[in-house]
């Protein structure tokens, strides 16, 4: 399917978010895709992802979470001081506001219709999560190695716990994760699939031997091609049959 690059423009109490959408040609309506960045920003993988979503005919948006700072601020994947550092300005509030001002704006493109799905990776995983529960309008939720969900185990006490809010979740969730990932160890998954089953919640969670942080990147020396080619097909199944497609 032919697709068309566009930059976004979207106001919030804070400002513009800035960001990239790759659409299908043709007035549609389209499903949506909103494709969250990690914490390198909206960088050449991120728009890859969208360009990839948009020509299985989903309206592809990636915006930009760390615009307060500048606009199309990216870092590369060695410099994880400044990566963390960006992470570090952005607050649960604050990435809710801009995903709802998002939403108000799509609801005002014809070119698209009112399934939405939502899809992250690392830092963006752990905000699909968020979005799942707290932001109105998403009908199905991809997490590809999502942090901060389930507090460190070496965390103070009383940290906030995502699993909190697994009774909120508003729509199917499916997750990948894998198996060497240092920073979210796999009994933390088996904790957050336990929390959404036990709530009741649709949920499919998929870990992959031989995978640690980031395998879904071809940029990052972390990536698994082989875990990468088996859940690529999954999240398309996956948003197929909750969002539809063209």
């Amino acid at each position: 399917m032919s697709t068309v690059a566009e930059e976004l423009a979207i106001s919030t109490p804070d400002g513009t978010m800035t960001g990239f959408a790759q659409v299908p040609e043709g007035d549609g309506p389209h499903p949506v895709v909103i494709v969250i960045q990690e914490i390198f920003g909206v960088d050449d993988h991120i728009k890859d992802v969208a360009r990839r979503f948009a020509t299985e005919g989903y309206f592809a948006v990636a915006p930009d979470l760390f615009y307060r700072q500048g606009d199309g601020l990216t870092v590369s994947y060695e410099n994880r001081e400044d990566a963390f550092a960006l992470r570090a300005t952005t607050t649960p509030d604050g990435i809710t506001a801009d995903l709802n001002a998002l939403m108000a704006h799509l609801k005002n493109d014809a070119r698209v219709n009112s399934n939405v799905g939502i899809v992250g990776y690392c830092f963006g995983g752990g905000v699909v999560y968020l979005a799942s529960h707290a932001v109105p309008g998403i009908s199905a939720a991809a997490i590809y190695y999502g942090g901060g969900i389930v507090p460190r185990d070496d965390a103070p006490a009383g940290s906030p716990n995502g699993l909190d809010n697994a009774g909120a979740v508003a729509c199917p969730v499916i997750g990948f994760w894998g198996e060497e990932d240092a920073g979210i160890p796999v009994a933390h998954v088996e904790r957050i699939e336990a929390a959404l089953r036990d709530a009741g919640k649709d949920v499919e969670f998929h870990v992959y031997k031989g995978a640690g942080h980031g395998f879904f990147c071809d940029g990052r020396g972390s990536y698994n091609k082989e875990a990468s080619d088996d859940a690529w097909p999954r999240t398309l199944a996956f948003f197929k049959r909750n969002l539809g497609t063209d």
